[in-house]
């Protein structure tokens, strides 16, 4: 029998918190799933606690792999999802239990493709969330967007897709950043989604996570994929390109200023690109308004650095 949802978790070297996770999936009162884990090359023993699972439910199957990145993982394991919809979860992170069965209700009862709801950051493993009425609503892709470009809606998680909906989009390889060029390609294929208010996600903030890491060249694929979007959104979704340029400039400058005077040889070839980026759009840049005037200053004055 065809499952209704399937729940795709990439799994890389998270022993600490595989298992809340799992159990918060299981634990779900939507119980019409598949769970599909993708070791993705983990050294710790979460590749040993996927197959433990495996064992205890029949709904999971297990997928160990070279590692190749978030991204490409993600896709593996939806190549292989079978169920009418899917939903990504971090193996870091965990859901509640109505997870499932509240954004499931949003893309029936709306007739859209794809539902969010919000999430909840936890820095001290609490997840106590005040009790009170969340909102639920459709949104316009005109509403979509200015939201999306201010950093909102920007992670794989925290949402149910159609499956079909999420074909012929490009996974990039690059790994920092790399939910928002697929997400920018989503929006602009599925152009309304049902939201709701609700935090039904759980985000864990990790210091020593991949995007707060000292600064190294895979850093600079956070640039890569940006400007990725950058490009896609000036060809696709031109009125936004002003918000798509502020996100670039935005991080030329932050990876701009991370690099130390004993590093500048290190990370030439990488400045060079930030610095050819500004240079060759740096008319556009001085008339984007959803930059911040302070951010400009900066960006310019990294031309003469």
């Amino acid at each position: 029998m065809i499952p209704r949802i399937s729940v795709i978790i990439p799994v890389y070297n998270a022993r600490d918190y595989l298992r809340r996770c799992l159990d918060s999936v299981l634990n779900q009162d939507f119980t019409d799933i598949e769970v599909i884990l993708v070791d993705d090359g983990c050294t710790d023993e979460s590749g040993g606690i996927c197959d433990d699972y495996v064992e205890r439910d029949s709904r999971i199957t297990v997928y160990h792999k070279k590692n190749e990145g978030a991204s490409l993982t993600r896709k593996y394991g939806l190549e292989r999802a079978v169920g009418e919809y899917v939903t990504f979860i971090d193996s870091d992170d965990w859901v509640a239990n109505d997870y499932l069965s509240k954004l499931y209700g949003l893309v029936k009862h709306y007739k859209v493709n794809v539902s969010a709801c919000s999430n909840y950051k936890v820095r001290e493993r609490s997840n106590e969330i005040k009790d009170c009425i969340y909102k639920s609503s459709l949104l316009s892709f005109d509403e979509i967007m200015p939201r999306f470009f201010k950093y909102e809606f920007w992670g794989f998680w925290g949402k149910i897709y159609l499956k079909s909906s999420l074909e012929n989009l490009h996974f990039p390889i690059a790994t920092l950043s790399e939910d928002y060029y697929v997400m920018a390609q989503l929006f602009n294929k599925e152009r309304q989604i049902a939201y709701t208010e609700e935090p039904l996600y759980f985000y864990e903030y990790h210091e020593n996570s991949l995007s707060h890491q000292k600064l190294s060249k895979r850093a600079f694929e956070e640039f890569d994929n940006v400007k990725a979007v950058y490009d896609y959104t000036k060809l696709n979704m031109p009125e936004y390109t002003d918000y798509a340029l502020s996100n670039v400039v935005e991080t030329c400058v932050k990876l701009y200023k991370q690099v130390n005077e004993r590093d500048k040889l290190a990370f030439l070839k990488e400045r060079s690109c930030i610095k050819s980026f500004l240079t060759k759009n740096l008319i556009e840049l001085l008339r984007c308004k959803p930059l911040y005037y302070k951010v400009k200053i900066m960006a310019i004055s990294l031309l003469f650095t």
